[in-house]
């Protein structure tokens, strides 16, 4: 079924028929019960870059296996034991090789960690990303890694049935992994932070992208950090303009308008699954030459006027004034009432329905923005940037080339939604000579060249 043709079965759905508001695509977190575990979440992307995960697999067995192949391969089998301890105690054999955090998918799986995998292969899923990971590994760990051969299988690559949302936040980050691959020691040490850092801003960007509410193709959009070290300040406009207010503000929408997304995805399909696409596909149709050959603008704007009224009385939103009769502010309309159903002062029933989005709002705090939210006293609440996760950002940044001039390693940083006003700018500088990674070819601000770390 074409796009179009979905938001035409959009006006055959009953008033009755209209259910309850649901998510299950292009957030990881749900309104409660949103624990991430990293280990698992590192294991799942690692086994996609591989092309590889393992069947039939038996923690006991395996270990077991290692431990007989070393013991005939050692004089004195009594420090047996304390090899043991060294690589089966408390998952400490995930941090000897990237390899085996593959590893890290064993056991349960929290649904947050299982949706944050599953966006995270999306991004992958757009373009070629299988590639060779070169470790260094010694004598005894290469006993264990032919050892845990056995249970490796290769899973074909297939196509994402998602479209993504943040067509340049996938871009990045399969170009930012795919050279951490590169980097086996850093990737194992620095993996979870990487994904921790990229579930954090595709999460904002996606915020601030839906709130813009212009269905427009998502691009990049401010959010101003500080360092960590830094002290904040009423004064600094664009922390407070462009900061976590806006922010937080901002990811009030997520909800609201993915959940009404789902609608119109479904629309049409009589249960049957098909290719998930984001709103801005639905503007982007409809702007088409030729799109509208099956259908003509007037009945694709009837019929999402016609489910908008019937969205409004079932959730008994006030209504609003009517709009022009073209298929763009018909869907401007709906997708209002998607808000309203969560705004006090717009609807009749339920005076605890904001609760559920208020809920998401929360949950990005607690488990998305935890290390990047600060609060400052009397400046509230601000996104900060931690030492390790900066070091992080500018290695990734950097990438392939030995160094970057200081302004260009910033627009690296604003392409990942990363941004700093001009004092931060001054800290950074000052960050990047303590840690030494700094070449000064002039007192000129712009002949400032900042290498790598790895």
């Amino acid at each position: 079924m074409s796009i179009i043709s979905r938001l035409v079965a959009l006006g055959e759905i009953e008033q009755g028929k209209i259910g309850d508001n649901n998510l299950s695509n292009y957030l990881p977190i749900r309104s409660k019960k949103n624990v991430l575990n990293y280990d698992t979440v590192a294991g799942n992307v690692l086994g996609l870059l591989i092309g590889k995960k393992l069947h039939g697999f038996d923690q006991n067995e395996f270990e077991e296996a290692c431990l007989d192949e070393l013991s005939s391969k050692l004089s004195d089998t009594e420090i047996l034991d304390h090899f043991k301890n060294i690589y089966f105690q408390n998952n400490a054999l995930l941090k000897v090789s990237p390899e085996f955090l593959l590893l890290g998918r064993q056991g349960s799986e929290s649904k947050a960690s299982g949706h944050l995998s599953e966006i995270f292969r999306n991004f992958l899923a757009q373009q070629d990303h299988r590639c060779e990971i070169k470790s260094k590994a010694n004598f005894i760990e290469k006993i264990f890694w032919e050892k845990m051969q056995r249970y490796l299988k290769p899973v074909k690559q297939e196509a994402s049935n998602v479209g993504p949302y943040l067509p340049y936040i996938s871009d990045l980050f399969a170009k930012d992994i795919r050279f951490l691959s590169s980097k086996s020691e850093y990737l194992l040490s620095h993996l979870e932070s990487f994904l921790e850092l990229y579930n954090f801003i595709y999460c904002s960007q996606l915020a601030l992208n839906i709130r813009n509410f212009k269905f427009d193709i998502p691009e990049k959009r401010p959010l101003y950090f500080i360092l960590d070290t830094e002290k904040a300040s009423q004064e600094r406009t664009h922390i407070q303009d462009d900061g976590y207010q806006h922010l937080f503000s901002s990811f009030g929408a997520v909800f609201p308008t993915l959940s009404m997304l789902e609608n119109i995805n479904k629309a049409g399909k009589d249960g049957k699954k098909g290719r998930v696409v984001p709103l801005w596909q639905y503007t982007q149709a409809l702007e088409s030459e030729g799109a509208l050959n099956e259908h003509s603008s007037d009945n694709v704007a009837e019929a999402i006027e016609c489910f908008a009224n019937n969205f409004q009385e079932k959730r008994k939103i006030k209504s609003r004034a009517a709009v022009e009769s073209t298929p763009k502010d018909q869907l401007t309309r709906l997708f209002q009432y998607a808000l309203d159903q969560f705004e006090i002062k717009q609807y009749d029933a339920d005076a605890s329905r904001h609760e559920i989005r208020d809920a998401y709002q929360k949950q990005f705090v607690e488990h998305i923005g935890k290390h990047f939210i600060q609060n400052r006293g009397r400046s509230g609440r601000v996104l900060v940037i931690n030492q390790d996760f900066l070091l992080l950002l500018t290695n990734i940044a950097i990438g392939d080339n030995r160094q970057l001039r200081f302004q260009e390693l910033l627009q690296e940083f604003r392409q990942r939604g990363v941004y700093f006003d001009k004092q931060s700018e001054q800290a950074l500088v000052a960050f990047y000579e303590r840690v030494g990674n700094v070449d000064r070819m002039s007192d000129s601000g712009d002949a400032v060249y900042v290498r790598s770390t790895i």
